[in-house]
């Protein structure tokens, strides 16, 4: 197949070639006309000219005159006669052309000018022939005038030879000029193109050169790309999945964690209502007590049940692994149900938990599994740095903006120990931590860090005086009328 510069420029050249040549044409055909328009106006002027003076001496016989007028004209190519009104030959200038002039007898008309072209021998002549009147109006003779137009027709056929010579001449630069033009701008570019696109699509086609077809060669190039591409979307969807079951299984590890971390501190306070239940169901056992008091007794044991049951199932709940699931949620009651959660151990570690929330709802569209873990986590930081000198953990909880769709800022700032200056900058590096070994995982705020980005939000620490402040900033969002829900329910 021929490259697409040879076909482009066969094109141009076909479409070119056609405008030229008929443009050539009209052009020679307009030039003779305008050419030849031009002469028959001269012999025209000349003849009306001539025709007052010519009837004038024929009317007073003049003829001394009309020789004289005759001889004068017939020259330089021209032929004169006057005619007779019953077809003889009046006056003429020298021998002339007798054919011409037979001709131009046997062309006269009756009473009104006449024209025609005539050739006879190698010569070409226009005649006209115009009546001659009295002041009656009668016909008293005809003028005949013939113009000799063989040197114009040669004139004319030279001018015509330059014509096409000079269009011929164009023509040739243009089909010089095509093939250069279209190699420079389309061949060229078209070439390197393919070479890259080959390059791009097969290493190991680096040094080919494009084929006699470039968009035959390009249309398969893409198509490969297409497919190249398709695969490796195919297998970043497939990496972007694995790394979400990582983080996900990242979350759910550090939720563990920090239910292990729970767990010693929660066993004393699960240890405290299982000996009161022992105590009362001994009692009921041994005893004989009064149904008032043995009723009593059981409503202990009921109500340290539930306390355990509370703490395990707080627990249980924490550490559930879940499916990413949002809502819109007040992030108060979240922050809360953390608080709650890490109640005993910051009892433990003699730190106070004192937790600004307001009194109006915060709400966001969130995750409130994983937002609560981006507490509890942050929580326990401020519990460690804390230990074992206790302390004070302030939460503080706000709607930024006027609007009520604007962003909320949770504050988390503690008395501890703090953070080195050297060490402020990769607080949420994944594996680092400043605890002892066997103490953290180094992965807290890491996680923390991909929740609330994910949440489209952003966290953030700030070195305090006299300890650590971390700073979460999440979008809000608007609370749904309930008529809106209840619709929404009913259509789904």
């Amino acid at each position: 197949m021929m490259k697409i510069g040879t076909r482009l420029t066969l094109v141009l050249l076909l479409a070119v070639t056609p405008v030229l040549l008929g443009r050539l044409y009209w052009s020679l055909n307009r030039s003779a006309e305008a050419y030849i328009s031009t002469l028959k106006r001269e012999l025209r002027a000349t003849s009306r000219s001539l025709v007052p003076a010519m009837e004038n001496d024929v009317l007073h016989k003049e003829w001394n005159e009309v020789d004289d007028v005759l001889s004068r004209m017939t020259a330089d190519g021209m032929v004169v006669a006057l005619l007779e009104k019953n077809d003889g030959l009046m006056r003429t200038a020298g021998p002339g052309e007798s054919k011409l002039v037979e001709k131009m007898v046997a062309m006269r008309p009756a009473n009104r000018a006449n024209e025609f072209e005539v050739r006879i021998g190698a010569s070409d002549w226009f005649c006209r022939i115009v009546p001659l009147r009295d002041a009656n109006g009668t016909v008293v003779a005809h003028l005949l005038m013939a113009q000799d137009w063989t040197d114009s027709r040669e004139d004319l056929r030279s001018r015509a030879i330059l014509s096409v010579v000079g269009s011929l001449g164009v023509l040739a630069v243009i089909i010089a000029l095509i093939p250069i033009l279209v190699r420079r701008y389309v061949s060229s570019p078209l070439a390197e193109l393919s070479r890259k696109v080959t390059r791009f699509s097969n290493d190991q086609l680096r040094d080919r050169y494009p084929g006699t077809d470039e968009v035959r060669l390009l249309t398969e190039e893409f198509q490969k790309l297409d497919e190249q591409l398709g695969a490796a979307r195919q297998d970043l969807l497939a990496k972007h999945r694995r790394e979400l079951e990582l983080e996900r299984s990242l979350q759910h590890a550090e939720r563990l964690a920090t239910v292990g971390t729970l767990a010693s501190g929660l066993a004393h306070e699960i240890g405290t209502p299982m000996g009161v239940i022992r105590g009362r169901a001994e009692q009921l056992l041994h005893g004989e007590a009064p149904p008032d008091k043995t009723r009593k007794g059981l409503e202990i044991i009921i109500t340290q049940i539930d306390r355990v049951s509370r703490i395990v199932r707080m627990l249980l709940d924490y550490g559930r692994s879940r499916e990413s699931q949002r809502a819109v949620c007040d992030v108060r009651q979240i922050l809360s149900h953390a608080s709650s959660l890490l109640e005993t151990e910051a009892a433990r570690r003699k730190v106070q938990i004192v937790a600004d929330l307001g009194d109006r709802p915060l709400l966001a569209e969130c995750d409130a599994a994983q937002l609560q873990q981006v507490f509890v986590n942050l929580e326990m930081n401020a519990l460690d740095a804390m230990t074992p000198q206790g302390g004070t953990l302030r939460i503080h909880a706000e709607a930024l903006g006027n609007g009520e769709t604007g962003n909320l800022k949770f504050v988390f700032e503690d008395t501890g120990s703090g953070v080195a200056p050297e060490d402020a900058g990769r607080v949420f590096d994944p594996f680092f931590t400043t605890k002892e070994p066997g103490q953290g995982t180094g992965m807290g705020l890491a996680v923390s860090q991909s929740i609330v980005r994910d949440h489209e939000g952003q966290i953030s620490f700030e070195p305090a005086a006299d300890g650590s402040r971390f700073v979460v900033i999440i979008p809000g969002a608007q609370a749904k009328p309930a008529g809106a829900a209840a619709s929404k329910e009913n259509r789904q």
